[in-house]
């Protein structure tokens, strides 16, 4: 737990900065730019990660889970960097046939309610090379166990990134336009950057080794990626459809005030990511030794941690909606419920621990495809029910239904299949610990003074939540980290 640790909060930290930035970022857009200018980058974002997800071919999963069994840097991991681009080329020219196949009925059905997306469609090629490689080498670095870099350069770089675009923008160094050209250079130099990296490294070698490929392991390979490509597809269209469906039944304005209330709620799941990236690769190694002693270890600690560290900002951020709405003015009003389920959404996946990895990189992954895709065709089918009555809101009690689902599904089946679970008493704790806590946060008044009500709320908050989860031990690594500084600080020995 070790290298696990130390990289998820690492990562962790770069990606709460990101989120510091991306705050500041949010509430900007909102005065600089108009809604459907917002709701044009929020649609290029999530048209790009699915076709970046399908380009991959499921690969991703192959490199997850058989590439321990590859890993020979003297012999360059037996011309794994080869496979790996290859099928990443293959892919991409798949994704841009049906591109251009599918380009008309895009173009025609958006002409007149969103003309704009129509304008820079054809950013999406660069967006759908650049993010489809992201994901590959990410993988294939996160492998090598270096899961901060691809969190650094996502979360971080881009962040920093777009707040100097936006700063240009506002002193008339550019215009909107040229705005969204650096929005999609900033979307694919994390590509750039870590190839070069991987190169620097010596660990992107493009001699090929098809002879190390024998039958059992090519048959392994060809299954993994297609039960990896329809889980990786449905898990992103999980993730992305409600944006996509909301600007075809709506307009790009709406879909901006969706992609901003959305943004909030996806705060909650910053400690999963960066947890979900480092762990994988360790449990890919004990699933080779057959070391089921860890992998249950994992398991529990994951979901306590990530219950904690979710539950603790789902209160800040649920206590908070007054002061989040004084931010972003009258004409985002209408998102409060959207940021609270989606919000509620990812706090129950961050329960569920590295559930996913686990499953993922186990000799049961096609079990997970076939609930992800039955998910997606539900989905889609509850979309086409609660959008048009309910709107955002409808697309947001979906997005919690069909996500929350998904998770508490594989939960149980690793319950069933394999004797692992992640719950404990001590879950129970946490929560009756976080409802305290956010009563005491609902009882403080409301005062007009913005940073003073924040700060006041926040505190009383956080301190209630973290000193009583410390007082009764509910996760050890807090306990750690509390008495490390309790004890540079000499109120402890």
């Amino acid at each position: 737990m070790g290298v696990i640790k130390r990289q998820t909060i690492k990562g962790s930290i770069y990606s709460y900065l990101g989120v510091a930035i991306g705050f500041f970022i949010t509430i900007i857009s909102t005065k600089l730019f108009s809604q459907e200018q917002i709701g044009l980058t929020t649609v290029l974002a999530a048209l790009s990660a699915m076709y970046s997800q399908f380009s991959t071919l499921g690969f991703t999963k192959v490199i997850e889970r058989l590439f321990p069994y590859f890993r020979d840097k003297d012999k360059n991991h037996n011309g794994f960097v080869f496979l790996t681009v290859a099928v990443g080329m293959i892919g991409f020219a798949i994704s841009i046939v049906t591109f251009l196949l599918l380009k008309p009925y895009i173009i025609e059905g958006n002409r007149e309610k969103s003309p704009i997306l129509v304008e820079y469609i054809w950013y999406l090629v660069p967006l759908i090379f650049f993010r489809m490689f992201f994901l590959m080498l990410d993988t294939y670095n996160k492998m090598l166990f270096d899961s901060t870099t691809g969190s650094i350069l996502s979360d971080f770089v881009y962040r920093v990134g777009n707040l100097v675009l936006f700063g240009a923008f506002f002193i008339d160094w550019i215009n909107f336009p040229q705005y969204v050209f650096g929005f999609v250079i900033l979307l694919c130099f994390p590509t750039v950057y870590l190839a070069g990296l991987l190169i620097y490294r010596k660990q992107f070698n493009l001699q090929p080794k098809l002879e190390f490929i024998k039958t059992p392991l090519r048959k392994e390979m060809v299954s993994l990626s297609l039960f990896g490509w329809l889980s990786s597809l449905s898990a992103v269209a999980l993730l992305n459809m409600d944006t996509v469906l909301v600007s075809k039944y709506y307009d790009l304005s709406l879909t901006g005030v969706y992609g901003i209330s959305f943004y909030f709620g996806t705060i909650i799941m910053i400690p999963s990511v960066a947890l979900g990236k480092i762990s994988s690769t360790i449990i890919a190694e004990a699933w080779k030794n057959k070391d089921m002693e860890t992998i249950d270890d994992i398991y529990f600690k994951s979901s306590i941690n990530q219950l904690f560290a979710a539950l603790l900002l789902f209160i800040l951020l649920v206590t908070n909606l007054h002061n989040i709405f004084k931010l972003l003015g009258p004409k985002y009003l209408g998102g409060e419920l959207v940021i609270i389920l989606i919000a509620l959404s990812k706090l129950i996946v961050s329960s569920t621990g590295v559930s996913t990895q686990i499953i993922g990189t186990s000799h049961k992954f096609k079990v997970q495809t076939y609930s992800m895709v039955f998910l997606v065709v539900l989905s889609v089918i509850l979309y086409m029910i609660f959008l048009p009555l309910w709107g955002i809101t409808g697309a947001a009690f979906v997005s919690l239904l069909s996500i929350s689902a998904a998770s508490l599904l594989r939960v149980f089946y690793l319950r069933k299949s394999m004797k692992l679970f992640p719950y404990r008493l001590v879950h129970l704790k946490c929560i009756a610990i976080g409802l305290l806590a956010f009563a005491i946060g609902k009882i403080i008044p409301v005062v007009d003074y913005f940073f003073i009500d924040l700060i006041v709320r926040c505190s009383a908050i956080s301190v209630v939540f973290i000193g009583l989860c410390y007082l009764f031990n509910v996760t050890d690594d807090l306990n750690l980290i509390v008495n490390k500084f309790l004890k540079q600080i000499r109120i402890i020995k």
